[in-house]
């Protein structure tokens, strides 16, 4: 059983919430859930040019079924977060698939909403409707006390993938054309010049085009 994970970022994909990362050469694909992305995120921006892969540790929550035998990696950066996930995926209906993707808030504003039976707070959370908000807060009330009492993050406003995406893509943009030769602060400026000229510029590759049609490459 995979419970811990301590190596190099070498890839993240937050359109997909996965990151890869290598230890000692093996590299492991692993979901993580949308609350954590900004730190992620930060992760990746103190990166520096000679060391492209920052470290990076992720306990992890090792999850295969005989439904669903290929396993699947779920990473967090602290313990009871991971603890609640566990709890939070025994909910009928609720796999961890579905999950990564509604924990858009942290651990400890949605164990609040459980046990102050806040369902208003849990059906803003993504895919989760007024029936799954009843049987997560008639499954788990009463048993994420301490998690509720966590001294998290306490993100209660849901976090902005889109926000997130669009400077995940201006920064790859940047180092795919920094990796053309051209220095780093003129492509951040030239990237930042495409995207007002076009903001609806969605993927690296075209943002990269435009940069480079507009300096007649």
């Amino acid at each position: 059983m995979i419970t811990h994970l301590s190596g190099t970022l070498t890839h993240t994909d937050v359109g997909e919430l996965s990151v890869e990362i290598d230890v000692s050469g093996v590299r492991y694909e692993v979901l993580v859930p949308a609350f954590l992305w900004p730190e992620i995120q930060e992760t990746t921006d103190s990166a520096g040019e000679d060391d492209p892969d920052p470290p990076i540790a992720l306990h992890v929550l090792y999850h295969a079924t005989a439904n669903v035998p290929v396993p699947l990696l779920v990473g967090f950066l602290r313990r009871p977060e991971r603890d609640f996930f566990r709890k939070f995926t025994t909910v009928e209906g609720l796999g961890p698939t579905k999950a990564v993707k509604a924990m858009t808030v942290s651990v400890s504003t949605i164990a609040r909403a459980i046990e102050q039976e806040d369902q208003a707070v849990l059906t803003r959370l993504p895919g989760i409707g007024p029936r799954v908000a009843g049987k997560i807060i008639a499954t788990l009330r009463g048993k994420v006390v301490a998690e509720a009492a966590l001294q998290d993050s306490g993100l209660d406003s849901p976090v902005d993938l889109d926000s997130l995406r669009r400077d995940r893509v201006s920064l790859d943009a940047v180092e795919a054309i920094a990796a053309l030769g051209y220095a780093r602060t003129e492509a951040r400026r030239w990237v930042d010049e495409a995207l007002t000229d076009d903001p609806d510029i969605a993927t690296v590759e075209e943002l990269t085009l435009a940069v480079l049609r507009a300096r007649g490459a």
